[in-house]
């Protein structure tokens, strides 16, 4: 993650470099001591730095980074959609990272509407964009799982939690891909399948790049493996032909039900603009 940062932080610098300008001195120490993960001081010297130079984008960007690692995420949509109106260039793609991190936030409130509502904007506007596509899917899938298939919402989250009891396997790479330590992504390494108090575990053993620290990912299974072996389906037909459900629940089932989904064509043919 700190390898993340530090090439964002070049792109930030470039794209401002690029009007003649210069980021306030106090931007470029917050910079090192946020890949030094001193958040603490970090977070006063982007202060300063939006005091000095308030029209800066990429200052907004790390503070609300900062506040979504410390789980304030109220703070830390302010901070995105600040930036997000503030980048009007995007140089290389600073704003799209922005975009990113808001619709993560948004999923981690639990606030499907506007999650999606964020990023379908974005993905109008950078329809070529993978990440921005992944993060639409899985918030869609996370709002169907929830509702319909009864995952534990509070699986939704950058905590590692002891366990986690899933319905298929599809849930635990989804479960996987929101999961944070120190802003730091789990990366597998490996997995295996072990019995443990009449129950079956699918165990994830990954490591965080960045400090290249161990951890382990517990995932219950709660299916008969002799009868589904890649976990149970539920029903996503109702849910996708019913026209009075959100449009990204009904996004969740067609990708459950077909995971190569055109979920751009789906939305357009809706109507939704």
């Amino acid at each position: 993650m700190r390898y993340k940062y530090l090439i964002l932080a070049l792109t930030l610098t470039l794209s401002f470099n690029a009007f003649s300008q210069a980021p306030p001195a106090e931007f470029m120490t917050g910079l090192k001591q946020i890949m030094a993960s001193d958040r603490v001081n970090a977070k006063q010297n982007f202060l300063i730095s939006i005091n000095k130079e308030p029209a800066f984008f990429g200052s907004y960007h790390f503070l609300g980074s900062i506040y979504q690692s410390a789980n304030n995420l109220d703070s830390a949509a302010w901070y995105f959609k600040k930036s997000i109106m503030l980048n009007s260039n995007n140089m290389n793609h600073t704003k799209e990272m922005t975009y990113l991190r808001l619709i993560n936030n948004y999923a981690y409130q639990h606030d499907f509407k506007n999650g999606f509502a964020i990023a379908w904007e974005s993905l109008k506007l950078y329809p070529d964009n993978k990440t921005i596509q992944s993060a639409l899917k899985d918030l869609c899938l996370w709002s169907f799982y929830i509702k319909y298939d009864h995952l534990d919402a509070s699986y939704l989250a950058m905590d590692i939690k002891d366990e986690f009891v899933v319905n298929s396997i599809n849930q635990e790479y989804l479960i996987m891909r929101k999961l944070r330590v120190d802003d730091d992504a789990p990366v597998m390494v490996n997995q295996s399948l072990v019995s443990k108090n009449k129950a079956n575990y699918d165990v994830f053993n990954c490591t965080l790049p960045a400090t290249k620290k161990s951890i382990t990912l517990n995932f219950k299974l709660n299916w008969d493996m002799l009868k589904d072996f890649g976990g149970k389906i539920p029903p996503t037909e109702p849910v996708i032909n019913n026209a009075k459900n959100p449009v990204y629940e009904r996004i969740g089932a067609m990708l459950i039900a077909d995971d190569k989904t055109d979920v751009k064509l789906a939305i357009e043919k809706w109507g939704i603009n």
